[in-house]
């Protein structure tokens, strides 16, 4: 069984970050007013909204996570987001 899921002050904190950042490309796998909604929410999520905003998260990380095909700060923190999400979705030990 699924076990719900609420996000941590410090992974909303980069997501805000996220939503301040121009979108370069459209969405993919996601509605962002959803994911606006998700985030600003302070209740626990299920499986369809950590996917959606796992999504974003990797969009942002392909749109703003990489300099010289490097990986740069934002890029490895998107990227351990988006690992943690994926674990969560998958019902893996992450507490």
């Amino acid at each position: 069984m699924f076990k719900k899921y609420r996000l941590t002050d410090d992974e909303k904190e980069l997501l805000f970050r996220l939503l301040e950042m121009k979108d370069l490309n459209h969405d993919d796998g996601y509605v962002k007013k959803d994911v606006i909604e998700f985030i600003n929410s302070n209740g626990e999520l299920g499986k369809e909204e950590i996917r959606q905003i796992r999504n974003y998260v990797i969009q942002k990380n392909i749109e703003y996570g990489f300099e010289n095909d490097e990986p740069n700060e934002l890029g490895y923190e998107t990227e351990e987001l988006f690992d943690k999400l994926f674990d969560i979705l998958e019902e893996k030990n992450y507490y």
